[in-house]
């Protein structure tokens, strides 16, 4: 199959591709205790750690909890707990793939074509060679959005739960999707709604104030105060804290580095504080979304984040070039002409039928590139993933609306 080649190529011809860990993976490997083999003397951002092995040590039980955690244990039921390959949680997620590939194939060959191209793309495929939450959001929306193009109801319950429990930052979004399934006044479509609506609440109702309280930190500190440090007094930031100005964090001497303070830190309110902020502020809101756009949107893939192993003996940090051409040229036309999303998102409103498929789509875009801009300040490149998914989704389905009524208008009278 087309769309399976540039993945296996990726993945499992030498030399292996992943991701290197951030400092998020003991999230998901500390529950199963695992330590990275060849790790070397920086375990983190520089090389892609292929072999783990069980050491007792590593053992941490994380708060936070996505399904990327189950497919983990199910790959290591199938690969062994004491060495443990990636690649076989690459297995994993690519017989997920498979299920979207099948679907996207079905259609002109132009945009089969379109899809291996956007779709297999090393920005989305690296993933799934790590821990990352964020691997099995991009299988599972690729899997939902497929099987909903394609009305398959089974693949479209599949892909609902998987991305319902994939991360809790998507919950609102899993929530909204299930509102928009209701509307299709499908009974068959009614078991994927209620997965989007269950489990996309049962995430958000299990998000801990720690998490939300970190990314206030980074925002109030790292992005709003150096713009206007009167936001300090409208997020309701302590007096003795306005000294952190300019820090994040995941700085080794953060006191955000202690969950006890974090919890002390966080303010009645909450995000409501910023919402606020930014509805009396929207001078400053915009000023932030046009400068993520400009920047943070560029990078597709993250640079600091390499896809090598240690062992092949490249430079720290190094990333494959292979299939990343897609997300290699829409980084130059975001630091070319960024206001190029406009057009996008008004082609898709003109020209694409008013399914709740394509309202799905747009809030995605929406919704994710909204919440990495203004509700946190750290890695914003990297949260927006999804955003750039459903752009590549925009595109696709713009090329085959364009191929159906080329179609139609070459049908004899």
């Amino acid at each position: 199959m087309l769309l399976l080649l540039p993945v296996l190529f990726q993945l499992w011809v030498p030399p292996y591709t992943g991701l290197a860990d951030n400092g998020d993976f003991a999230k998901v490997v500390g529950r199963f205790a695992l330590k990275p083999i060849d790790a070397g003397p920086q375990p983190t951002f520089l090389y892609f750690n292929r072999v783990w092995a069980k050491q007792p040590e590593a053992e941490w039980v994380s708060p936070y909890w996505g399904i990327a955690t189950s497919l983990t244990r199910l790959a290591l039921w199938l690969g062994g707990r004491e060495i443990f390959d990636i690649r076989w949680l690459g297995l994993v997620y690519v017989l997920l793939f498979t299920l979207a590939a099948w679907w996207l194939c079905r259609g002109h060959w132009a945009t089969v074509l379109l899809a291996a191209l956007l779709f297999t793309d090393a920005a989305y495929v690296t993933y799934w060679q790590s821990f990352y939450f964020d691997a099995a959001a991009i299988v599972f929306a690729l899997i939902l959005f497929a099987a909903w193009r394609a009305e398959n109801p089974w693949g479209l319950t599949l892909g609902a739960l998987g991305f319902a429990l994939a991360k809790a930052p998507h919950a609102p979004l899993a929530i909204l999707f299930g509102l928009l399934l209701l509307t299709e006044r499908r009974k068959h479509y009614l078991p994927a709604a209620l997965a989007l609506l269950l489990g996309g609440a049962s995430m958000l109702s299990g998000a801990r104030d720690e998490y939300k309280a970190t990314a206030y930190y980074n925002l109030a500190f790292f992005k709003l105060a150096p713009i206007d440090p009167a936001a300090l007094d409208a997020l309701k930031i302590r007096p003795e804290d306005r000294g952190l100005i300019g820090t994040h964090a995941f700085l080794p001497d953060s006191p955000a580095q202690s969950a006890q303070w974090l919890r002390e830190f966080f303010p009645p309110g909450g995000y409501a504080n910023v919402l606020r902020y930014y509805l009396t502020h929207p001078a400053v809101a915009l000023r932030v979304l046009w400068a993520d756009l400009a920047s943070e949107a560029t990078q597709i893939r993250a640079v600091n984040l390499g896809n090598y192993e240690r062992s092949t003996g490249v430079a720290p940090g190094t990333r494959s070039t292979a299939f990343g051409w897609a997300s290699a040229a829409k980084s130059w036309l975001f630091r070319l002409a960024p206001w190029h999303v406009f057009l996008l998102l008004a082609a898709a409103l003109y020209w694409l039928p008013r399914r709740p498929l394509t309202w799905a789509i747009l809030a995605m875009a929406g919704y994710e590139f909204a919440v990495a801009s203004l509700a946190d300040a750290c890695e914003t490149y990297r949260h927006l993933l999804l955003f750039h998914l459903a752009l590549d989704w925009l595109i696709f389905l713009l090329l085959n609306q364009w191929l159906e009524t080329q179609s139609k208008r070459a049908l004899p009278l």
